[in-house]
């Protein structure tokens, strides 16, 4: 029996550089980057956040205090991705149990996890705000998505570092191979506050010059980012029997681990070329069917040399013409929603046949075909990286339907 062809009905996607695919995807063709003094923690520090952000434009007042910026952020996506394909339930119905939502996040609500713990630790526990409980779990922003758009089937959270998102996407498509779902919200969501940037930055991985440089001569580490995109996911069977054209198939993925420290890459890169092997092996391509990558690099030199190392692995002579995308010039290291991210540049360089500019690249570090401007390519595959400094290493391949 031959597995069904999965496929990508909506999307829906808000980060720094646009909220909705229209905005996100003209943004990333302009050329333009997100990153700037930051909102939240002051202008010394340089992020790449969602800047003034309102979610009551998409979601209404109803329902909003309750929901943490992870939650706001995802539900804000999900809402765009329901609309666009039909598919948001109306207020009185009962939601369908054969639809949910697989959620990739690296800490989830790590704010508000941390602000409930400290807030029982120094006032005690008769003081705790018990509105804030639910969202002191890794998964609370799938649920509240699910509660709030009656998302009654499977619902999960994929935590993989900053490989997440794209776990998520291939968890999803699984899924619905097996035929436990008829269709899914697939993606990934990430929140930047206070936890996470002193995190990154005690682990000494933030660019001190508040450049993402991915490649580039002078790279000097990330720029933390954030944001939510979501793929509306389902058969390609029910997608055309709703009336509905597919936008792109999700075709291979591949995944594998080599963790060499907590927090430091393997620059070898031998999991990162085993999981772009695994993925064209199970789209049934080679390395020569595919038109253009769409890089997980972050300016990170460690992370950049190891997914130079495993590119020239698996492509040969023949990365030197390949176009290479690294859009986190753009939007930063958004963690968990990263893959997601990434994901929806593959699809649109896909339907462009123009790999995106890398935003704001004057030389690479590296011999690869990086440049400012779009890229034209003529081929009906691109294939999609994202790796993790914990070992975690996922590819997607994306095809034309």
């Amino acid at each position: 029996m031959t597995a069904p062809r999965i496929v990508a009905t909506g999307v829906g996607v808000i980060s720094t550089i646009g909220a909705g695919r229209e905005q996100f995807e003209d943004n990333l063709y302009a050329g333009c980057a997100g990153i700037g003094p930051s909102q939240m923690f002051g202008e010394e520090a340089i992020t790449a956040e969602v800047r003034d952000f309102v979610p009551q434009t998409w979601l209404g007042t109803k329902g909003i205090r309750v929901l943490d910026r992870a939650a706001r952020l995802l539900c804000v996506a999900a809402e765009m991705a329901l609309s666009a394909t039909g598919l948001k339930q109306p207020e009185n119905a009962e939601g369908d149990p054969q639809f949910g939502l697989v959620c990739g996040t690296m800490f989830g609500s790590v704010h508000s996890i941390t602000s409930f713990d400290w807030s029982g630790q120094t006032d005690g526990v008769k003081y705790v705000n018990p509105m804030e409980f639910p969202n002191t779990v890794i998964n609370s922003p799938a649920g509240q998505a699910a509660i709030k758009f009656k998302l009654r089937g499977v619902n999960s959270t994929i935590s993989a570092g900053l490989a997440s998102g794209l776990y998520a996407i291939h968890y999803a498509a699984e899924f619905l191979r097996f035929g436990r779902a008829s269709a899914l919200l697939a993606g990934g969501v990430e929140e930047l506050c206070e936890e996470s940037f002193v995190g990154f930055r005690k682990a000494g991985v933030l660019s001190a010059s508040g450049r993402s440089r991915p490649f580039q001569a002078g790279h000097d580490g990330m720029v933390l980012g954030e944001g939510s995109a979501l793929l509306v996911v389902e058969t390609e069977e029910r997608a055309r029997a709703r009336g509905v054209t597919p936008l792109f198939e999700i075709a291979g993925f591949g995944s594998a681990h080599d963790a060499h420290a907590i927090n430091a890459f393997h620059v070898r890169g031998q999991g990162a070329a085993a999981a772009m092997r695994q993925a064209l092996e199970a789209a049934g391509l080679t390395p020569a069917d595919i038109g253009c990558v769409i890089a997980g690099a972050s300016g990170s030199p460690a992370a950049d040399q190891m997914e130079w190392h495993a590119l020239k692995e698996v492509f040969g002579p023949r990365l030197g013409e390949l176009p290479v995308s690294a859009p986190k010039a753009a939007f930063g290291e958004a963690m968990g929603a990263s893959g997601a991210l990434l994901a929806l540049c593959g699809a649109t360089a896909l339907r462009r046949q123009h790999a995106p500019p890398t935003a704001g690249f004057i030389g690479a570090d590296a011999p690869l075909r990086l440049s400012a401007q779009a890229q034209p390519f003529s081929a009906h595959a691109v294939l999609v990286n994202c790796f993790g400094c914990d070992g975690n290493n996922a590819s997607l391949v994306l095809k034309s339907v």
